[in-house]
C-alpha cells in the first residue's frame, strides 16, 4: 500500500493504537492513570489523551512525545471514522429496505432534502467501494456539486408538486362536498377521509401534498370501480358525476 494511504479499519488497529497510547502514558509516568477507560473505549481513550497530554513530557528537539501521541490520536480518529462510515452506510441502507422514507432518512441524519440523504448512500457505497480514494480536495468538491444538484433537483420537484397541489385542492374539495351524492365503499371512504386530513393542515408539507393526489385519484378510481360491481350510479347527481369526472381525469 503507498505510504500515506489510510489502512482499513480493523479491530486489531484499532486495538494496537489504543494499546500504544496507554504505553506512551505509562512510560511518561502519567499519574492519573487510575481514570484510563476501558480498554475497548476508543472515544473515552480519545478525551483522555486529550485532555491529559501534558503529563507527557514538554516537546524539545530529541524529544517528541506530545506530537507523537497527537498523530497516534488522529490516526485513531481516522480508523473510527471509517468504521463508522461501513455502519451509517449499513443503516442507510437498513432503513430504506425497512421502510422509512428518503425524507424521515434526511431527518434523522440532520440534512434538509430527501436528496440529499440520496446522495449520502451513494458516496458511502462510492468509498466503500475505493476506500484509497475517498476524503480527497478532488472527491470532496465533487461531493459538494453533486449535493447541491441534489438540492436543487429536489428544490424544483417541490415547486412542481405545490403547483400541481394547488391545481388539485380545488378538485379534491368539491369532491368532498359531493360526499353524500357518491357510491362509496370502506376503501374510498378511507381515501377521501386522508384527503380530508390533508386539506385541514395549515401548512402540508411535500409529502402530504403528494399524498392529497394519491388520495384523491384512488378513491375515484375506488368508487367508480365498487358502483360497476354493485350495478348502481357511481354519482347520483349531475354535480357529484362531474365532481367524480374531475377527480378521476387528474
Amino acid at each position: 500500500m503507498p505510504k500515506g494511504r489510510p489502512l482499513r479499519p480493523q479491530s486489531a488497529d484499532l486495538r494496537k493504537l489504543r494499546q500504544q497510547l496507554y504505553q506512551m502514558h505509562v512510560d511518561a509516568d502519567d499519574q492519573s492513570l487510575a481514570l484510563w477507560p476501558d480498554d475497548r473505549d476508543s472515544i473515552g481513550i480519545l478525551s483522555y489523551t486529550r485532555t491529559h497530554h501534558r503529563a507527557l513530557p514538554s516537546a524539545t528537539f530529541e524529544n517528541k512525545r506530545r506530537g507523537e501521541q497527537a498523530g497516534l490520536r488522529l490516526t485513531l480518529i481516522r480508523h473510527l471514522r471509517e468504521a463508522l462510515d461501513r455502519e451509517e452506510l449499513a443503516a442507510l441502507e437498513d432503513a430504506r429496505s425497512g421502510g422509512l422514507t428518503w425524507q424521515a432518512v434526511a431527518d434523522l441524519i440532520g440534512v434538509e432534502y430527501p436528496g440529499s440523504a440520496s446522495n449520502r448512500l451513494d458516496r458511502l457505497r462510492a468509498s466503500a467501494a475505493a476506500p484509497d480514494g475517498r476524503r480527497t480536495p478532488a472527491a470532496g468538491r465533487k461531493a459538494v456539486a453533486e449535493e447541491a444538484a441534489a438540492a436543487d433537483r429536489e428544490r424544483r420537484a417541490q415547486l412542481a408538486v405545490a403547483r400541481r397541489f394547488n391545481e388539485v385542492r380545488g378538485v379534491a374539495s368539491n369532491l368532498l362536498r359531493q360526499i353524500d351524492d357518491l357510491t362509496l365503499n370502506e376503501d374510498a371512504e378511507e381515501w377521501l377521509a386522508a384527503a380530508q386530513e390533508i386539506l385541514e393542515e395549515e401548512s402540508p408539507t411535500p409529502t402530504a401534498q403528494q399524498g392529497l393526489i394519491a388520495y384523491i385519484s384512488l378513491a375515484a378510481t375506488e368508487i367508480k370501480l365498487f358502483a360497476a360491481t354493485q350495478g348502481v350510479p357511481a354519482a347520483r347527481t349531475k354535480e357529484a358525476e362531474s365532481a367524480l369526472n374531475d377527480a378521476r381525469n387528474l
